[in-house]
């Protein structure tokens, strides 16, 4: 832990009254920046819709509006500051968009720099909660709350030269062994129950169930899995938008997810932006290095399980 940081009962308590601060003052900045829009340049702003629901629909397009005038200064202040979901338009498994660029004054951008503070006070007494479970009802237990979006930094910059948007859609892998599967999943039906329940003691439709079956699989019920075994946890990447900052003065380059306004001074040149163009699913064949060594099928949908094929489950 960062040794300047107070010191909590637990962490769950340390993340609630870091919550309450941070939205107290998003909340205090975003009011001042409705009331002088003229202290604000807009460069670029987007809105990409919400989905409507829970899971990302692959063979779905995402089309980019821009946004200009007071709509555009709205939205990009909302996304600047907005830290819970939008009821009946947002899920809450998904989290705001806005990608674009905006040009503030010093004090303002002082701001969000010590806000960043905050936020990454809480992401490291979050990494604290080791249980995924506890972690869920942490945020659960404040209302209409997004994780990501409360601790989501704001990118400031300074001297931007470029800034070009684009889609990623990257797969992401998870790599254990057979045995450290089953230690992790047998952990979080013992936080739940108390014990490892059988499927009979589950309802259909239990979410539960996905990890009882797992268990028995990967134990080499029925399969021939060893407990050394590698086994693959890989999803297909969402879309997400990324963008690419190069600097007047040269230094290197910075790239990282962009989902919310890249904000730098005011006072500095508009730097040259390549807009965002509409996403468009695409077919995805198998890819290098791990994912071309995985078998195509996971063996448990559920939880995106594959097995390594045969020359690849050992070792390295």
């Amino acid at each position: 832990m960062d040794e300047r940081m107070t010191i909590y009962i637990s962490p769950q308590q340390g993340i609630k009254e870091l919550v309450n601060k941070l939205e107290s003052r998003l909340d205090t900045l975003a009011n001042r920046m409705r009331a002088r829009p003229d202290r604000l340049r807009v460069d670029l702003a987007y809105q990409i819709p919400f989905r409507d629901q829970a899971t990302v629909d692959e063979q779905k397009g995402i089309e980019v509006c821009a946004l200009s005038g007071q709509e555009a200064a709205f939205h990009a202040i909302y996304g600047l500051t907005a830290i819970r979901i939008e009821q009946g338009k947002q899920n809450p498994r998904e989290t705001l968009r806005v990608p674009g660029v905006i040009a503030l004054p010093p004090d303002w951008l002082s701001e969000l720099y010590e806000l960043n503070i905050v936020k990454h006070e809480i992401e490291l007494l979050v990494a604290q909660i080791e249980d995924q479970y506890d972690r869920m009802k942490l945020w659960g237990s404040m209302k209409y709350l997004s994780s990501l979006q409360t601790m989501r930094q704001a990118w400031i910059i300074s001297g931007p030269a470029k800034v070009r948007f684009y889609w990623d859609s990257a797969p992401s892998i998870q790599n254990k062994t057979a045995s450290e599967w089953v230690a992790s999943y047998t952990k979080h039906l013992k936080k739940l129950y108390g014990y490892v329940p059988s499927l009979d003691e589950l309802v259909e439709g239990d979410s539960s169930r996905k990890f009882v079956v797992a268990i028995s699989m990967l134990s080499g019920t029925n399969t021939d899995i060893a407990p050394n075994e590698k086994i693959a946890s890989f999803r297909h990447g969402q879309p997400h938008v990324r963008a690419r900052v190069t600097f007047i003065d040269k230094v290197k380059a910075q790239i990282r997810p962009a989902p919310t306004p890249i904000v730098y001074p005011i006072d500095d040149p508009v730097p040259k932006i390549t807009p965002l163009s509409n996403w468009e699913p695409v077919e995805r064949g198998p890819g290098r290095s791990d994912r071309a060594k995985i078998e195509s099928e996971p063996f448990v949908e559920a939880l995106y399980l594959h097995r390594y094929l045969e020359q690849y489950r050992f070792g390295q």
